[in-house]
């Protein structure tokens, strides 16, 4: 209470189902709007002063006039029917969540947004259009489900990129994302060769990275045989904490592989197939692992030697 009541005495809250309102909102900077929300009217709607505005609850029809505001650095519109048009002319966010409504001709919009810092699309709906970021080199995280191609330029400041296909992924420079922590690749189709079509190696130059998922729609093939270098190095990817592997089928054993990460904690698998019957932890394998999640079809058995998950 209190700091709702010093919030509104220095202008930076105002309630809209105040009986007596302290401020009009036409000189708040800063507006969040449930859904259930009745008092918004026209007069509210234009506040040329506006820097943030996120609308939370269920979906709501009532926004603000977006033409008016060209100030805005926060935006929120997952919830709101607003044209990728007016989205564009906002030049000056940085952040932006978007829904469905918006998504439609976001690709054609997208590279106005030059101090764009967060992206983040409703990840329960698909991007299968070409999304180009070359020009949006502040940004720091990108999330949404990009399963078309997915064009990423100087990325040193990239910490979060969920989730993009693998054929985006192969068309980057995994060295450059100096500073990714967070990744999630997805893959909702079999390439030629019956296998997801990324590289182990690519993901070793990850020096930072800490959490990785790695998810197929079809119970893609992930095959380790084609990355001896990386089989015969005696520690890999170091930094990571965090591995989710989702409905991936296995030709052979992958605990010699993973057990070489040294920080890592957890370790899950989804819906997964494994042709092999058994797998092996072998000493002093999976030194800080702290929850191991097994749910693998045609999976028989773990064996893990002394000393190992100390």
């Amino acid at each position: 209470d209190v700091a709702i009541k010093k919030s509104k005495e220095l202008n930076f809250v105002n309630v809209y189902n105040d009986h007596v309102a302290q401020h009009s909102s036409t000189t708040c900077r800063r507006e969040v709007v449930h859904h259930q929300v009745k008092r918004y009217s026209s007069e509210k709607r234009k506040n040329k002063r506006m820097r943030s505005f996120l609308n939370f609850g269920l979906y709501n029809l009532v926004g603000p006039d977006f033409e008016t505001t060209k100030l805005l650095r926060v935006l929120d519109v997952r919830r709101l029917e607003v044209p990728s048009k007016i989205i564009g002319d906002q030049i000056h966010l940085r952040y932006l969540g978007i829904g469905s409504y918006s998504l439609r001709g976001i690709a054609a919009i997208i590279s106005k947004l030059r101090f764009l810092q967060t992206l983040e699309a409703a990840y329960k709906y698909f991007i299968e259009e070409t999304i180009d970021l070359r020009k949006l080199t502040s940004l720091r995280h990108v999330i949404g489900k990009f399963v078309g191609e997915l064009l990423i330029g100087d990325a040193a400041n990239l910490q979060t990129l969920r989730s993009i296909c693998s054929d985006s992924w192969n068309k980057l420079k995994p060295e450059l994302l100096i500073n990714l922590r967070d990744l999630e690749i997805y893959d909702n189709y079999k390439s030629k060769e019956g296998r997801v079509s990324v590289s182990w190696a690519s993901l070793t130059k990850l020096r930072n990275l800490r959490v990785l998922r790695l998810m197929a729609n079809n119970g893609i093939y992930l095959s380790l045989k084609s990355e001896e270098a990386v089989r015969s190095m005696d520690v890999i990817s170091s930094s990571l904490v965090s591995v989710t592997l989702d409905a991936i089928t296995f030709q052979e054993d992958p605990m010699p592989f993973l057990q070489k990460m040294p920080r890592l904690e957890d370790l899950i698998f989804k819906n997964c197939d494994y042709w092999g019957g058994k797998m092996n932890v072998s000493e002093q394998g999976f030194g800080r692992l702290r929850k191991l999640q097994l749910v693998i079809n045609r999976f028989d058995e773990l064996q893990i030697e002394e000393e190992a998950m100390p």
